[in-house]
């Protein structure tokens, strides 16, 4: 037999607040459990990753001579992620090099984008 979702959440509300009150100590209530629990209310909040890379197709042929391919990435905040499409750049200086953005999950479970940037990896022997 399946319940109704309501059922379902109730259940598990009242399943987490005598957990809880367990933990805490308290004796546990036997015959009311449920409208002492009624106010009780559990949130979990889960950070969404940012999606798989967007398969990407290099978009034409090279501007100029030095020119590098800047890959797509997926830029904004965690649950509200925006692709931003590849494009033809040209390093800044001499040495660069593109260092693509990423995101970095911290110990709290927070997603955090590094920025892409050039970097300078310096003449080369």
């Amino acid at each position: 037999m399946r319940y109704p979702l309501c059922a379902r959440r109730a259940s598990i509300r009242l399943a987490a607040g005598l957990g809880l009150l367990s933990l805490a100590g308290l004796p546990t209530p036997s015959l009311s459990a449920s409208a002492i629990l009624a106010d009780l209310s559990i949130n979990i909040v889960l950070e969404a990753p940012p999606p798989p890379p967007q398969r990407e197709v290099i978009v034409g042929i090279s501007p100029g001579p030095g020119f590098v391919w800047i890959g797509g990435y997926w830029d904004g905040a965690p649950g509200h992620y925006t692709w931003v499409g590849g494009r033809w750049a040209r390093p800044p200086h001499q040495h660069g090099h593109w260092n693509p953005p990423h995101w970095d999950k911290d110990r709290d479970g927070h997603y955090h984008q590094t920025r892409g940037e050039w970097r300078d990896d310096g003449p080369k022997h």
